[in-house]
Parts: C-alpha cells; structure tokens; sequence
C-alpha cells in the first residue's frame, strides 16, 4: 500500500502540472498520463471493493 499511496501522491503532482501546461503538451504524454491516472485509480478503488460474504454478514447482524 505504502508504495500505491506513494505512486498517487506523485500522480496528482504530475495532473496538477499538466493542467497548469496542457496547451504545451504533447498528445502522447496527456495520453500516458490518462492511462497511468486510471490503472492507479482503478488499483486503488480495487483495495476498497467490499468483500460480499464479510459485508452481508455484517448487514445481516447490524438488523
């Protein structure tokens, strides 16, 4: 984890700095820096998916 948290941290710096520059950029770093956002994003969002098993028997007790 501490290394994904670490890789977004850098990944908003670098979005932040794109968007600061954007006319100036090449399409093929905003293209690379779109994919590169999304597989952390999307690796990130994978840590939280909810186990169904674990949550609906914890749904099932709270009622």
């Amino acid at each position: 984890m501490p290394q994904l948290h670490a890789r977004g941290v850098e990944l908003v710096v670098e979005i932040l700095d794109a968007a600061d520059h954007f006319e100036k950029m090449p399409a093929s770093d905003i293209k690379k820096l779109l994919r590169e956002t999304s597989l952390v994003l999307g690796d990130l969002l994978a840590r939280y998916i909810p186990s169904t098993r674990k949550d609906a028997a914890a749904r099932d007790h709270v009622r």
